[in-house]
């Protein structure tokens, strides 16, 4: 019973796939015909957001890039989120588009989820609901996708991320870079070993192709976010480049579902996350489970090389011999970046197995 809904869920989504992929056909050809740039959307996913909703949508019409359109969804708010969408609907009509709520998903990633699956462009954007994007973001962001086109081959599933400046509700700077604050270093981004410890993708930075939104439309229960199940796809399936360049004022406040820490540890502080391995060990089960969601639902479409690695991480945390485990970690280079990080990790396998 089980394979037959799973074979009838899978003939429904290709289907919607296959119309889809002929309107976004459709898109580029008119879009070539007239000499226009390819059409991004941007898929913008609400929820009570209505404080900062505005500035973050008026901030994406702004790009210097013009051949965009927004595609928004609201997930059940109770606050004026909905109303500020339809004006904007309303007084923008042939860039704006609200898609219908059936029911509220309950999550961010769902809530994208249902506009990646509505959505019929060739590109695409993830908005959060309360950040500022700098104005060229999308025009510098296609001039990479451009170049890694040209070098990958428009048929691989593509993804183009940046950094992010970190600020307060007022726009205020609290951290010039956000990779330099979350210790992320994009030159050791091309692996997929290190992609599997520490993904580096930030939801509302990301472009990605038509190929990559294909891909990630199959997103399983295990994928905790959109945007680290696609981040994980890009690096086991194609290709990503990183955008050294600061694109969004990534805002933080009382409501982030996702922050940044707003402050550098105490040695004291460190000293007990030290001690605490079963938040650790948590997420390194996490990761497991994403890992064999991978395999099950996008395996065929690995190397060989990829499937070896991440059937590789799944032995790591779970050998019986600690020894083997370390040899493992060493030998895949399941590597953050910092020192500290790294050893916390190789004592946590010398300890025991990454199990609860």
């Amino acid at each position: 019973m089980r394979q037959q809904t799973e074979k009838a869920a899978s003939s429904a989504l290709n289907g919607q796939q296959e119309s889809t992929g002929r309107k976004m056909a459709d898109d580029e050809r008119i879009a070539v015909s007239i000499g226009a740039p390819p059409v991004v959307e941007v898929l913008l996913a609400t929820y009570n957001g209505g404080r900062f909703l505005r500035e973050q949508i008026d901030s994406i019409l702004s790009q210097d890039y013009k051949n965009l359109r927004i595609l928004a969804r609201d997930d059940g708010s109770s606050d004026n989120t909905t109303t500020i969408l339809n004006e904007y609907e309303r007084g923008f009509p042939n860039r704006f588009r609200v898609i219908p709520t059936d029911a509220p998903t309950g999550s961010a990633k769902n809530n994208f989820l249902k506009l990646m699956t509505a959505s019929s462009a060739g590109y695409v954007c993830f908005s959060d609901q309360d950040d500022v994007w700098v104005s060229n973001k999308i025009s510098r962001s296609m001039q990479a996708m451009a170049r890694l086109e040209a070098h990958r081959g428009a048929a691989v599933p593509l993804l183009v991320f940046t950094d992010l400046r970190v600020v307060d509700d007022q726009l205020k700077t609290l951290h010039e870079s956000f990779w330099t604050q979350a210790g992320i270093d994009p030159s050791r981004l091309r692996k997929l070993a290190t992609v599997l410890v520490q993904n580096p993708v930030t939801g509302c930075t990301t472009l990605i192709n038509r190929p990559l939104l294909n891909l990630a439309l199959h997103m399983p229960e295990e994928a905790t976010m959109h945007d680290a199940w696609i981040g994980l796809l890009a690096s086991a399936c194609g290709s990503f480049g990183a955008l050294r360049e600061r694109m969004v004022l990534y805002r933080q406040h009382d409501r982030n579902v996702v922050g940044v820490e707003a402050r550098r540890r105490s040695p004291r502080e460190l000293l007990a996350v030290f001690l605490s391995r079963r938040p650790r060990v948590l997420q390194w089960k996490s990761n497991e489970r994403v890992v064999e969601a991978l395999l099950r639902v996008h395996g065929q479409e690995l190397s060989i090389e990829n499937r070896k690695l991440l059937m590789a991480y799944l032995r790591c945390g779970r050998h019986d011999n600690r020894a083997a485990r370390l040899a493992m970690m060493v030998r895949y280079s399941f590597f953050r970046k910092g020192l500290l990080r790294n050893l916390i990790t190789f004592i946590d396998l010398w300890r025991g197995k990454m199990s609860c």
